[in-house]
């Protein structure tokens, strides 16, 4: 079988099983079992594809059809610019995450003397290891509540910076001293329905980085009040949402007398990072 036949079975496979990008998720996955690029993939439509490496393909095929995300199988994401090792432990990194990243520099480059950086829910840790990755000066410290999600971190810290950033395994910042220059999250923040949606269909994200109360808020709210013990004067909070939770949570933190509060949109225009300092 050539690589343009199995590529061709599989994208009907994956078609027929609903799957929604059915040829896009069949030329990642034969790349994958290839050990090679997509590109490569392209050049080499006629080429022979050995029986070990189609059986492989085709277990992974057979995952997709079930409704495992193709970083699930594959066991890497990028984000950033960077791989990360991702796995049923934690969330899949987001394209719209990246937001979160890029506004944390913007507040770095407008204020001089900010050291310390922490990442609340880090998961598989790709807001904090990006972050120390673009400034290597800074002082970038993790928690999740997960000691799963800890060990995916670590492991990730050690594939992409080659050392270990410090860990904490807590709910939310509960028992952290603090003294922290700015504190970055992207909590859970569907709501419980959305939650259920999706559990009910067999999404296979862990339940306990999606689900986040009636409005999907709770977290979010959780932080807002309890970042300013954490934060030395002057500090920011940064934190993703879903557009409709916006003034919801800029309204409470006015109430909290948080002042410089801003939003800003994600790469498709959607009102995505919240930040404001105290």
């Amino acid at each position: 079988m050539t690589v343009k036949d199995a590529l061709q079975e599989a994208t009907n496979t994956l078609y027929y099983a609903e799957v929604g990008t059915p040829y896009l998720d069949a030329c990642v996955l034969l790349a994958h079992a290839l050990e090679t690029s997509k590109e490569h993939l392209f050049s080499s439509f006629y080429t022979e594809v050995a029986p070990e490496a189609y059986a492989c393909f085709r277990e992974y095929v057979n995952r997709r059809c079930l409704g495992i995300p193709v970083s699930y199988i594959r066991h890497k994401k990028e984000f950033y610019g960077l791989e990360f090792y991702v796995d049923e432990r934690v969330l899949v990194p987001r394209p719209d995450s990246e937001t979160l990243v890029e506004t944390v520099g913007v507040i770095l480059r407008k204020h001089e003397g900010l050291k310390k950086i922490h990442d609340v829910c880090t998961g598989s840790g790709c807001i904090a290891i990006t972050l120390q990755h673009l400034f290597p000066e800074m002082e970038v410290t993790a928690s999740d509540i997960s000691a799963g999600a800890g060990e995916v971190f670590l492991h990730n810290c050690r594939k992409l910076l080659h050392k270990e950033l410090p860990f904490y395994q807590t709910d939310l910042l509960s028992g952290l001293d603090g003294g922290f220059d700015i504190i970055v999250s992207n909590p859970p923040y569907l709501t419980d329905a959305e939650a259920s949606d999706l559990k009910n269909s067999g999404w296979p994200e862990p339940e306990l980085a999606l689900r986040a109360g009636e409005n999907g808020c709770f977290y979010l709210m959780e932080l807002i009040k309890t970042a300013p013990r954490c934060l030395g004067s002057g500090g920011y909070l940064v934190l993703e949402a879903a557009p409709p939770q916006m003034k919801i949570l800029t309204d409470f933190m006015h109430k909290l007398n948080y002042i410089n509060i801003t939003v800003e949109q994600d790469l498709a225009g959607r009102k995505r990072v919240l930040y404001a300092s105290v």
